[in-house]
């Protein structure tokens, strides 16, 4: 409500920078407070003021000291001020008043005496709990005057306005069932934990909406969106623990066989693999042929590898680094079952992989294994290996030879693993 006193620009345009810093405080007050759920309170302003007692000048400077305490005293409640000169003398009618603004509670202030003698009677009355609170009589037992009024007077009322008074919460009860020591994060209020009866209840401000993580050791993370409204919400947790073990069958550089069995030192994370891989039968690609042979050779490689996970475990695409190697053995029809001293007796390996989990235990992996073979004679590592087919000295494609080994830049695993 707007309102003109002539004569009093000066004195409008200091008490306007003082309101100003105030409602700034209070904006810094609302950012700095915890309560972030719920609605403020309105409380509606009735000042009353015995007629003849004040002039313009002294109304006006009572009316906004008081004012100005009462919007500070609290970031949870907005003042308003009223929009009628005159105000309800019954409980009733100043309830009604204060309906039509859509406040919920108000601040009725009555003024005696004027300045020579000055009483003021304050209360306030919450319409929700229907009670009033802090009803008092304020004397300064002195003169007052504009140099003199103070919100000091008004410690007590703003005292009241503050602890009587607190945002509206209204709040429906969540109910989630999981894993004992489940953390529950994202969900208002919280973070909660699902104590040892594996069940966390807990009264949720509503409407909400979020995305609730559920953390426990040894389990997947589970994101699950929620609105909360006024009815009660119960869900239980689709918790994954995950795997120690894992086996895999694969195929080698789309020509071998292969088997691969994977231990989690630390679940879904740090991995040991042992691995086979037989030449015993295979698909040969061979110079003019029409097609490729299915043949075999008496070789087979074992190979073990450490590695570790470089994307989060919950994620549908992840990536892994390992590194290894391998030992290759002839075996019968060869002359006996021993390390292949002849050709290469094995290899120093690293592996850059990556796999899609269709599933929390099926996993599609692509596995690339780069390899450098310790072979003594090289040129008779290519010359036992590619038989049928003739490479010149030094050009076998991807191979880089060198005097003491090769590297091998084609083997790539293909294999589908299942976790348990």
């Amino acid at each position: 409500m707007k309102r003109r006193w002539p004569g009093l620009s000066l004195l409008l345009l200091s008490l306007c920078a003082v309101a100003a810093g105030a409602q700034q405080a209070q904006e810094n007050t609302r950012a700095s407070t915890s309560t972030a759920f719920g609605r403020p309170r309105f409380m509606i302003y009735l000042f009353d003021a015995e007629p003849g007692t004040l002039s313009t000048t002294e109304r006006f400077l009572l009316y906004n000291s008081i004012l100005a305490a009462a919007t500070e005293a609290n970031p949870d409640v907005v003042l308003l001020e009223s929009p009628d000169e005159t105000v309800p003398q019954t409980p009733e009618a100043k309830e009604e008043l204060a309906r039509r603004i859509n406040a919920d509670c108000w601040l009725a202030v009555s003024e005696s005496g004027g300045f020579s003698n000055l009483t003021i009677q304050v209360e306030t009355y919450d319409i929700l709990r229907q009670q009033a609170f802090g009803s008092q009589i304020i004397r300064p037992g002195f003169v007052v005057d504009s140099r003199t009024i103070s919100h000091g007077f008004w410690d007590k009322m703003v005292e009241t306005i503050k602890t009587s008074y607190s945002r509206i919460v209204d709040v429906t009860t969540l109910t989630v069932h999981g894993v004992p020591g489940t953390e529950l994060t994202g969900v208002p209020g919280g973070p909660y934990r699902i104590d040892k009866s594996g069940t966390l209840e807990q009264k949720i401000p509503y409407p909400s909406s979020f995305t609730m993580k559920a953390r426990a050791g040894g389990y997947y993370d589970v994101d699950q969106p929620l609105f909360l409204g006024i009815e009660p919400v119960s869900l239980s947790l689709n918790q994954v623990a995950k795997p120690r073990f894992g086996t895999e069958v694969a195929l080698s550089s789309f020509q071998f066989p292969g088997v691969r069995f994977w231990w989690y030192v630390l679940p879904a994370q740090v991995f040991v693999r042992l691995g086979v891989t037989t030449e015993l039968f295979g698909f040969y690609p061979i110079d003019n042929s029409p097609s490729v042979v299915v043949v075999g050779s008496p070789l087979s490689q074992a190979g073990l590898d450490v590695g570790l996970y470089v994307s989060p475990a919950e994620s549908l695409l992840r990536f892994f680094v390992a590194a290894g190697g391998y030992l290759r053995f002839s075996h019968p029809p060869a002359p006996s079952f021993a390390i292949d001293t002849q050709a290469a007796p094995g290899a120093i390996t690293l592996s850059l992989g990556a796999e899609y989990s269709p599933s929390r235990r099926l996993r599609f992996v692509a596995d690339y294994q780069p390899a450098f073979i310790l072979a003594s004679n090289p040129q008779q590592f290519i010359n036992l290996s590619f038989v049928a087919n003739s490479f010149p000295s030094g050009q076998v494609p991807g191979y880089i030879i060198l005097p003491w080994g090769l590297f091998d830049l084609r083997n790539v695993y293909l294999g589908l693993r299942l976790d348990f």
